[in-house]
């Protein structure tokens, strides 16, 4: 037995309101769900390019082949020195 909360509309005319209200509704849903979805694939693709583009930038080399990023050229700002150890840290 099924149990409504109010009964079904015995008019055709309100039948057919009501299902032409309840494609609407799904349509709209439909609708609106695909909305949501491309605006998080758009989220989502910005966001990937930007940490593509970061990527990129990190490992990217330096123009030059000659040129090393590991020390700096000696004499720019560059201080030389030596160091005796006095007292070694026991543990």
């Amino acid at each position: 037995m099924k149990y409504y909360i109010s009964a079904p509309p015995t008019n055709p005319i309100s039948r057919i309101l009501a299902a032409a209200g309840a494609l609407l509704v799904l349509v709209g849903a439909f609708f609106f769900g695909l909305i949501v979805l491309g605006i998080l694939l758009a989220v989502f693709t910005l966001f990937a390019a930007a940490l593509w583009v970061r990527n990129w930038w990190l490992r990217r080399g330096p123009a030059d082949a000659s040129v090393t990023r590991t020390r700096p050229p000696a004499g720019e700002d560059v201080i030389e020195a030596e160091y005796t150890v006095i007292s070694k840290r026991r543990d």
